[in-house]
């Protein structure tokens, strides 16, 4: 929100920003320059002291408006920002994975991975070659082996490197077969379900604001049954079926009201890893 108000006696340059459930920012300037002031220099010094005074409360009665409305809005973002953290829990999408199942990874068909809810594991043997001048062709003289294994979280950069070898060397094909056939061997304990228990070490990779997400269990915890969901209206100034708190609007035309009846004419009131192979 952001413009400039050209009226007879002042102009205004108003700014501020909503960032919904955060920060609310507004900002008024007026300026006098060009006024005509020759009718109050006529009344002297003492009058026009008075009549400022009197101009000075009735800013406080208005910023004192502006607070209480201000605070209201608190009472609402913070509504605002409990419904944003909750959708942010029922919308993180489910973690994608091969169910268990060894095949080749879909980033890069020269690996291969198996994956549930709560791990994944990457391997590849990559083969050397060398130019043979009597066999005028490339033979193979070397095979790398690197393998992986990660956190499967759903939540983006909590994809945690557990353990890994990178390019092990061999000269025996058979031989580096073996070993990765050891590796896949030694945790295929952890994809033994589809989705095992989270190390609590790495809990917070499957807690989305604080809540662990559905169908998860940590080591050594029994499962979190889910509970009702939280009145997240509660202390909110919109909260459906509540009586609605007075409009700071209409406490200001209220106010403003009961000053024109009562009051002499005065001077003018012044008024923003995923992992890729």
């Amino acid at each position: 929100m952001e413009g400039l108000e050209e009226n007879k006696d002042y102009r205004v340059h108003r700014s501020g920003d909503l960032s919904e459930g955060y920060k609310l920012q507004v900002e008024h300037t007026v300026s006098c320059e060009n006024t005509d002031i020759s009718a109050l220099i006529a009344q002297g010094a003492g009058t026009v002291q008075a009549m400022r005074q009197d101009s000075i409360e009735g800013e406080k009665k208005a910023y004192d408006i502006v607070v209480a409305a201000a605070k209201q809005w608190e009472q609402q973002a913070a509504a605002t920002q409990r419904l944003d953290r909750a959708l942010a829990y029922l919308r993180t999408p489910e973690v994608k994975h091969t169910g268990n199942c060894w095949q080749p990874f879909s980033n890069n068909k020269d690996w291969m991975e198996i994956s549930n809810r709560v791990y994944k594991m990457f391997c590849q043997i990559r083969e050397q070659t060398t130019y043979n001048r009597e066999a005028k062709q490339d033979v193979p003289t070397a095979w790398y082996v690197t393998w992986d294994l990660y956190i499967n979280s759903p939540r983006k950069g909590y994809n945690i490197h557990l353990a890994g070898q990178d390019k092990k060397r061999y000269t025996d094909k058979a031989a580096a077969e073996k070993y990765l056939d050891g590796r896949k061997k030694a945790y295929s304990h952890l994809f033994a379900e589809i989705s095992p228990p989270i190390p609590k070490e790495h809990e917070n990779c499957f807690t989305v604001n604080g809540v662990l997400l559905p169908g998860y269990t940590v080591e050594g915890r029994e499962p979190i049954k889910p509970g009702h969901a939280a009145d997240v209206s509660e202390g909110a100034i919109s909260a459906p079926g509540k009586e609605e708190k007075p409009s700071v609007l209409g406490k200001l035309s209220a106010s403003r009201a009961q000053e024109k009846a009562a009051a002499e004419p005065k001077a003018p009131i012044k008024k923003k890893e995923d992992m890729q192979i």
